[in-house]
C-alpha cells in the first residue's frame, strides 16, 4: 500500500503581491474554461487527437469536441501563431473518445448524432477538410495487430429493450422510479397519481445517473463477445458464442491470438449475478465478505476461433492488457487483493499449462500504484504514477525490475498515449494552470506543450498557488497538505479558513487545478 495520505489546508495563494494586474477568478470564468482529455497519437507520431470539453451556460450541460494537434508543439514566438490545434467537430454536435484507424487516414470517434446508425463515426485525415461520416463495413474495434489488416473487439450482441416505450405500455408515462419492476405482485390503482419509488434491487443507485429504475421485463444476459473485422470491407464476424462473458480483447501483434478477460471458472455471466445478488442479500460476515477474492483471469485463444485456454491466474481483477512487441508476453495491471495496491504483470503465454502460467510482478514494492500501462518496442515497459499529489511518468524494465521516472514535476497528469517508437502524449496540469496537451520523449526529453486552450484566460486572471508541506500523522503515515492564501493577501491578516480532507490512497487531492479551491481563493478564504 501507499505509505501517504492526502489532506488540503486552503486559506489560498496570493497572485497580485508581485504587481500583477490579473483580476481575481470570478464564476462566469468557469464557463470560459476548456478541459482536455483523451489523448490518442497518430501511427506516425505526427500529430495528437484528444477530447474538448467546455460548458454550455444557456443549456446548463457539458459539450464535448474532438481536436487535433500537431506534435511538433507550440511556439513561443507570437508572429507564427502559437498553438496550432485544431477543432475537427461541429459545435452543435456532442464528440469524444478519438482514435486513430491503423493507417492513419482515418480519424475515429463517438458521437450521437441525427440520421446516423450507432455511434462510430469517423474523418478522413489524408486530406483536408469533409463532414464527417459513416461506414457499416468500417470495424468498430480498437486493437489491430501488426499489419493493420483487421481489427478485434469484445461486445455484447444486443443491448436491453426498453418496454416502456412501447405504445400500450400503461405505465409509460410515469416517472421511471415509479413504475413497478417486472415480477411485482402490485399495481398503481391510477398511474397518473402515483409519484413515488419502487426499490426491489441492491443496486438502485448509480454515482453518475441518480436513481436506477427497476427492469420492466424479465432479466437477460447478454454475454460480451469477440469480435473481428477486416479493413476490406467484408462483415464482421463473431468468432465466440459462449455464456460468459470475454472483455477486454487484444490481438497478438502477428495477429495469431486473441487475449482476455473472464470468470476464472467460465461461469455463465447468470451464475456469477446471480450468485452476487444471494450474497448482497446475505447479514455482513466479516469471514465471507472481507476476503481476497479471484474476480477474472486472463485467456488467449486462436484468432481464428478455437478453445481459450488460461495464460494468466491472479487473485483480483486484471485490466488493460496489452502483448509485447514480440507477441510472447502479455503485461496487465492487477491488485492482488481487494486492499492492496496495483501491480504490473507480466506473463509469459507460451506453454502455459491448462491452470495458467504464474505472472511475474515486474515492479515489485514500488510505492506507487501504476495506472496504464504500455510496451515500448526495445521490449520494456512505459507507466503512469501519482507520486503523491504529483504523477510521473516510468519506464521499467521487465528483465532487471529496474524503474526510472522520466517525466516529473509538481503537476497531475491525467492520461498518456505513447507511440512505441519513444514518444509520449499526456493531457497536463497543474495548481495554476487548466489541462493542457504536451507532448516528450518517453526518456523525458524534448518536452514541449501542443496546446494553449486556456491561454486567454489565464492570461487575465492571478490563479491562486499553493504551498506543499508534509507532517507525520497517526502510524507514522506521511500525511500531504496544500497551504493556499487569498487573492491579495497581505501579510499579518487574518482570513477565514476552508479545510478540505482528502482520504487515500487510491485517490487524493494534488498538484493540479481545481474551480473549488479557486472560487475559495478568490472570495479572500
Amino acid at each position: 500500500m501507499h505509505r501517504r495520505a492526502f489532506a488540503l489546508f486552503l486559506v489560498f495563494a496570493a497572485s497580485a503581491a508581485n504587481g500583477q494586474t490579473k483580476r481575481a477568478f470570478r464564476l462566469p470564468d468557469w464557463y470560459r474554461l476548456k478541459t482536455v482529455s483523451a489523448p490518442a497519437i497518430s501511427p506516425d507520431g505526427q500529430r495528437v487527437a484528444f477530447t474538448v470539453q467546455t460548458v454550455n451556460e444557456k443549456d446548463n450541460k457539458y459539450h464535448r469536441e474532438v481536436w487535433v494537434a500537431s506534435a511538433s508543439g507550440c511556439s513561443d514566438s507570437p508572429a507564427s501563431g502559437g498553438c496550432d490545434a485544431q477543432r475537427l467537430t461541429s459545435p452543435g454536435t456532442e464528440s469524444s473518445n478519438p482514435r486513430w484507424s491503423p493507417d492513419g487516414r482515418y480519424l475515429v470517434f463517438t458521437s450521437q448524432r441525427p440520421g446516423g446508425k450507432g455511434s462510430t463515426w469517423m474523418l478522413r485525415m489524408d486530406q483536408p477538410g469533409g463532414e464527417a461520416f459513416q461506414i457499416d463495413s468500417f470495424p468498430r474495434g480498437t486493437s489491430f495487430p501488426s499489419s493493420g489488416a483487421f481489427a478485434v473487439w469484445s461486445d455484447a450482441d444486443s443491448v436491453a429493450s426498453d418496454s416502456s416505450r412501447r405504445d400500450d405500455d400503461p405505465f409509460a408515462k410515469m416517472q421511471p422510479m415509479a413504475r413497478p419492476p417486472y415480477g411485482s405482485v402490485t399495481r398503481p390503482v391510477d398511474p397518473a397519481r402515483f409519484d413515488g419509488r419502487h426499490v426491489y434491487d441492491m443496486r438502485y443507485k448509480s454515482n453518475d445517473r441518480g436513481f436506477l429504475p427497476g427492469a420492466r421485463e424479465a432479466r437477460q444476459w447478454r454475454p460480451a463477445q469477440i469480435w473481428m473485422q477486416r479493413f476490406d470491407g467484408t462483415p464482421r464476424r463473431r468468432i465466440t458464442n459462449t455464456s460468459y462473458s470475454q472483455t477486454g480483447a487484444v490481438v497478438s501483434p502477428d495477429g495469431q491470438w486473441i487475449a482476455f478477460l473472464a470468470d476464472p471458472r467460465l461461469r455463465p455471466d447468470s451464475v456469477v449475478e446471480l450468485e452476487d445478488d444471494s450474497l448482497a442479500r446475505l447479514p455482513y460476515d466479516r469471514a465471507r465478505d472481507d476476503v481476497d477474492r479471484n474476480e477474472q483471469d486472463v485467456f488467449v485463444m486462436p484468432a481464428a476461433g478455437g478453445t481459450p485456454r488460461k495464460a494468466a491466474s491472479i487473485f483480483g481483477n486484471e485490466t488493460n492488457l496489452r502483448w509485447s512487441p514480440d507477441g510472447r508476453r502479455i503485461a496487465f495491471v492487477a491488485g492482488p487483493g481487494r486492499m492492496k495496491s496495483d501491480r504490473i504483470y507480466v506473463v509469459d503465454v507460451a506453454g502455459c499449462p491448462a491452470s495458467g502460467c504464474a505472472p511475474v510482478n515486474v515492479i515489485g514494492d514500488f510505492r506507487y500504484e501504476p495506472n496504464t500501462v504500455e510496451w515500448l518496442r526495445d521490449g520494456s515497459l512505459v507507466f503512469s504514477a501519482a507520486t503523491g499529489g504529483s504523477t510521473g511518468i516510468f519506464v521499467v524494465n521487465p528483465a532487471t525490475k529496474a524503474i526510472r521516472q522520466t517525466v516529473s514535476g509538481r503537476r497531475r497528469i491525467n492520461a498518456i498515449t505513447v507511440d512505441p517508437r519513444g514518444r509520449v502524449a499526456f493531457v497536463a496540469t497543474d495548481m495554476t494552470h487548466p489541462t493542457e496537451l504536451y507532448v516528450a520523449n518517453v526518456d523525458g526529453s524534448a518536452q514541449r506543450r501542443l496546446t494553449g486552450l486556456n491561454d486567454a484566460l489565464n492570461a487575465e486572471v492571478a490563479w491562486s498557488d499553493a504551498e506543499r508541506f508534509t507532517y507525520t500523522s497517526v502510524g507514522g503515515l506521511e500525511i500531504e497538505g496544500w497551504l493556499m492564501k487569498p487573492y491579495g493577501y497581505e501579510a499579518g491578516k487574518k482570513y477565514p479558513l476552508a479545510l478540505y480532507i482528502h482520504g487515500g490512497p487510491h485517490s487524493a487531492y494534488g498538484e493540479n487545478w481545481f474551480d473549488e479551491f479557486q472560487n475559495l481563493a478568490a472570495a479572500g478564504m
